[in-house]
């Protein structure tokens, strides 16, 4: 049966998620919201017949739709959602959830209490990289991972909507990178965070444009992190490191999957590794479009609900706690703040 849903925030990232949508067998777009009268005219032109609408309680009233999905400035996410979820549908809504933990934990209540699925945009780690990566990881090929070193920065001078938000880098880039960490090394959980943001002398942004970052996660786990948008040359590179050896996986971009991937033993070289083979290139909203459409169907919860990704914006919020304070380390798990991320039963069946 077919799932009619409502598009909020006709964009460049609604446009592309619904490429992968629109190719499955059960997913219908019934209408578009956007406060642009001229962004609602676009899509009506792009799909005929469905609703166009500039107000979001307008398109709940008229549109009988199963689920909403909601691509707008994270700032607005909060209402919009509360907005879904007192309609009774369900709802899944761009990285970040919101831009702040405590009414994130406050959606989760809620989609509870109103028998709703909440599910984040967190598609980036179904692409075919982390997948071959976290597959050799499991494989036991490097051991107990004790390092990782994890660096993806690219231009972006012309900040756009990101120009006056206070922490772009974490909110904008770090939400995808913190939950692609998560699905290498599932079993860790992020115990501590010493963050420190800046914005480069070529830099167009009111906020820090660049993170650099160092996180210690419970096993042992150390990570040195660095991500933003104002690196004067794309870079990416992924080094994982345990008693069996080091994997190293470079790159221009998390999202290119076009990576060199070596292996080196203890205290060896670097060699080619073929760590992808059998894994296709595929679009990575294609794999979360299964998972989502199983998760509303009442299937298990996956690791992007609302409540599993908690623990991502948990991180996130004890970044930029530590950001603000001029870097001081700010403890997660074990901070009272974000207990609703860590004191929570295991995903389970819906």
């Amino acid at each position: 049966m077919a799932k009619l849903c409502v598009v909020v925030g006709w964009g460049a990232v609604s446009r592309h998620m619904l490429r992968a949508l629109e190719e499955t067998s059960w997913y219908e777009t019934a209408a578009v919201v956007d406060v642009r009268a001229e962004a609602v005219a676009d899509a009506l032109s792009r799909h005929p017949g469905i609703g166009g609408f500039t107000d979001l309680t307008e398109a709940l009233d008229e549109i009988d739709a199963d689920a909403v999905i909601v691509n707008t400035p994270s700032h607005l996410h909060y209402d919009q959602v509360v907005t879904v979820i007192e309609a009774g549908k369900h709802v899944l809504v761009a990285k970040p959830i919101t831009n702040d933990f405590e009414q994130a934990s406050d959606l989760v209540a809620r989609a509870d209490a109103a028998g709703v699925t909440l599910s984040v945009g967190q598609q980036m780690r179904y692409m075919r990289h982390y997948q071959a990566v976290a597959r050799f990881v499991a494989s036991g090929a490097l051991g107990t991972i004790e390092a990782i070193n994890f660096l993806n920065a690219k231009p972006r001078p012309n900040p756009g909507n990101l120009v006056a938000m206070d922490q772009p880098a974490l909110y904008e880039m770090s939400c995808h990178h913190f939950d692609s960490l998560s699905a290498l090394v599932p079993d860790q959980l992020p115990e501590m965070i010493s963050c420190d943001g800046y914005i480069p002398s070529w830099a167009g942004y009111v906020g820090p444009s660049m993170v650099n970052a160092w996180i210690r996660f419970t096993g042992g786990l150390h990570v040195l992190y660095q991500g933003g948008f104002s690196s004067q040359a794309p870079n990416y590179e992924l080094r994982l490191e345990g008693a069996g050896g080091a994997l190293r996986c470079r790159g221009e971009h998390m999202s290119i999957d076009t990576m060199t991937n070596e292996f080196a033993p203890p205290v060896g070289d670097f060699d080619p590794a073929d760590i992808d083979s059998g894994i296709d290139i595929v679009n990575p909203w294609t794999v979360f479009a299964d998972i989502w459409h199983d998760y509303i169907d009442g299937g298990f919860e996956p690791p992007f609900s609302g409540r599993n990704n908690l623990k991502v914006l948990a991180l996130l919020s004890a970044g930029i706690d530590s950001a603000n304070s001029g870097g001081a380390p700010v403890n997660v798990v074990g901070n009272p703040r974000y207990a609703a991320a860590f004191q929570l039963p295991a995903a389970s069946a819906r």
